[in-house]
């Protein structure tokens, strides 16, 4: 739904009116519809492998090219690289043992690219080939001017932090500000303290990840991985969405340990 609304704002006559680069669904940051989208490309992958039936498929494999769609109409840097990653971890999930979708997926390729270099605007395209000169000599959106004057705000309270939500009035940023990146805005509310539990989160749930099997791990693995790439340029420690994705994560390796065969029967590998 949120690709459909983000596609809906791009045909929408005041974004063609305003000749906007930028589209997302009403009332939505385009950066975080990026991520909400990347984040959904390892599990649609995941139920078109264990779906046995055509209207499954076709809905969950629907999601992929309608997905990148939406991602590449946000123009969200961060967002692509995401992309790039998630779609890495589902060709490699639809690919095990699955020859005949390595050959329709060379064949739908180029007529994928195709479409998106004559839909999606050039603008739009040249605000993302714009990611390696960013890399490179760019201040990435004004964000390490951000993360300078964050690393700061942390070394004056290393050990516990400022306090949660503190991070625009102890850095002194804009209030409409974030911290662009998950760590530092943890390290300057909550100090390393703080850090040191989040990692620890992190770590246990890439452990439940890898204590499950065949397509189920490949695919929490690469969400993990999008939303590891994701926290490094925007704030998602604070997303319900976040506690969401780990609680998820860490029943799968629940019921790895506890109910193999259940979870086997589900997610055969």
């Amino acid at each position: 739904m949120l690709a459909i609304l983000t596609l809906a704002n791009f045909a929408s006559p005041e974004a063609i009116a305003e000749g906007q680069i930028r589209f997302a669904a009403s009332g939505q940051d385009p950066n975080d519809v990026a991520r909400f989208l990347d984040l959904g490309f390892p599990m649609a992958a995941l139920l078109y492998d264990g779906e046995s039936g055509w209207p499954g498929r076709i809905l969950a494999g629907g999601y992929l090219p309608l997905g990148l769609v939406a991602v590449l109409l946000t123009a969200s840097r961060g967002g692509f690289v995401a992309a790039a990653v998630a779609l890495t971890g589902c060709g490699i999930l639809l690919a095990r043992g699955h020859a005949g979708r390595v050959l329709a997926g060379s064949f739908a390729l180029p007529a994928l690219a195709a479409c998106i270099w004559i839909w999606v605007p050039h603008e739009t395209l040249e605000r993302l080939a714009t990611i390696a000169e960013q890399l490179h000599g760019g201040d990435l959106n004004q964000r390490w001017n951000i993360w300078s004057v964050g690393w700061h705000a942390f070394a004056q309270a290393p050990l516990v932090g400022r306090g949660a939500g503190s991070f625009v009035i102890a850095a002194g940023t804009s209030p409409i500000d974030t911290a662009h990146n998950s760590a530092l805005a943890i390290l300057v509310e909550g100090g390393l303290c703080a850090l040191f539990l989040a990692t620890a989160i992190v770590a246990l749930a890439a452990w439940s990840a890898l204590r499950t099997r065949g397509p189920l791990r490949v695919a929490l693995a690469t969400t993990l991985l999008v939303w590891v790439v994701t926290s490094l340029v925007a704030t998602v420690h604070e997303s319900r969405t976040t506690w969401m994705l780990l609680a998820l994560i860490a029943l799968a390796g629940r019921l790895a340990t506890e109910d193999p065969q259940g979870l086997e029967s589900s997610f055969p590998a």
